[in-house]
């Protein structure tokens, strides 16, 4: 009977503290959120097995064939060219689709994640029952959010580490034959994929607040979602300054191998940007035509491959701000339109 009266005292002592019922309250939310987790662990577990076994076949096979000798320069040159083929043909093909489904990652937190995550709650009036247990409304929003975006980082992270893991040989390798610029494998790889994923399911998160309605939540969610990619892929160029070179002599490029070339042209012998000769394209002799309208060299503006991980880390810390803009714009929402 002492031990029972005790115990019953003590639960109510600490059922007084508020930090233990913050801990309660996280542990309910993520009980709500334990299937999802599972799910995407058991996904991403099973992504870093294949990428795995994946990156270790082309890793032999680059050492058997002998390619690391087709690397720049001979890359297209002689028997490189047949190796490099085959080597495609067996690796950075079955390679493409899983790169380009790393796209829908982000929309697949965003919609069934994030739009959900407090749409349901506010569509059926349930928060109420918390936010009348001595919880504030900030404070169930925080754990609301904290558990899905520690779910979106850890899945996305190493789903995105095991996607790297497997693209680099082949990256490396084939350079400018499977540029690094492009939306695959660039949205497929990288921390770039933790940061759209986080965005995304803010995105999904700020809809179910405001609209709260799950299925209109996810339908914003993936509206303003694709909306999102699309901007940050115009603005990624603009990220990071680029880098000017002007070459003379040059007849194809002023810009290195495997660069992210976003504009070019010919030039002067000052180094003066001048239009092309259309009719020299024509000509028998093309170096000739121009060096005889005084198109003697090439200039290049471009990012180097060496930007790759500055970009995405960039683009990662853009993504990062604009979630956080969100989710200030969701607490300032709770606190004036939630009752």
């Amino acid at each position: 009977m002492t031990t029972l009266t005790r115990s019953t005292r003590s639960g109510r002592e600490s059922g007084s503290g508020s930090g233990l019922r913050l801990r309660g309250l996280t542990w309910l939310i993520w009980r709500q959120n334990r299937l999802a987790f599972w799910i995407g662990l058991g996904v991403a577990a099973a992504i870093s097995v294949y990428a795995i076994v994946r990156h270790q076949e082309m890793v032999t096979a680059i050492a058997d064939g002998h390619l690391d000798a087709c690397r720049g320069a001979t890359i297209g040159a002689g028997d490189c060219s047949h190796k490099l083929t085959a080597f495609s043909q067996t690796h950075q093909f079955p390679m493409r689709r899983p790169l380009q489904a790393m796209l829908a990652l982000p929309l697949i937190f965003g919609i069934f994640l994030g739009g959900p995550q407090l749409a349901q709650e506010l569509e059926s009036g349930t928060y109420r029952t918390v936010c009348t247990q001595s919880v504030t409304r900030l404070r169930w929003f925080a754990a609301k959010l904290a558990v899905p975006v520690t779910l979106t980082v850890l899945i996305s992270g190493v789903i995105a580490a095991a996607m790297t893991w497997w693209w680099q040989p082949a990256g490396h390798l084939l350079g400018s034959s499977f540029p690094w610029y492009q939306w695959y494998p660039y949205d497929g790889i990288g921390p770039v994929v933790v940061g759209l994923s986080v965005l995304s399911l803010l995105i999904g998160v700020t809809a179910g607040l405001i609209l709260r309605r799950t299925v209109l939540a996810m339908g914003a969610t993936a509206v303003v979602s694709v909306g999102a990619l699309y901007v940050l892929d115009s603005v990624r160029p603009h990220l990071l300054p680029t880098t000017k070179l002007t070459v003379q002599h040059a007849v194809d490029t002023a810009a290195p191998p495997n660069a992210w070339v976003l504009a070019e042209g010919a030039a002067d012998a000052a180094g003066r940007p001048v239009p092309d000769v259309l009719d020299c394209y024509t000509t028998d002799d093309y170096t000739k035509c121009l060096a005889e309208h005084g198109r003697t060299a090439r200039w290049a503006e471009f990012h180097p491959s060496s930007q790759l991980w500055p970009l995405q880390w960039t683009e990662t810390a853009l993504c990062l701000l604009l979630a956080a803009a969100l989710t200030a714009l969701c607490a300032w929402w709770i606190r004036r339109h939630l009752s």
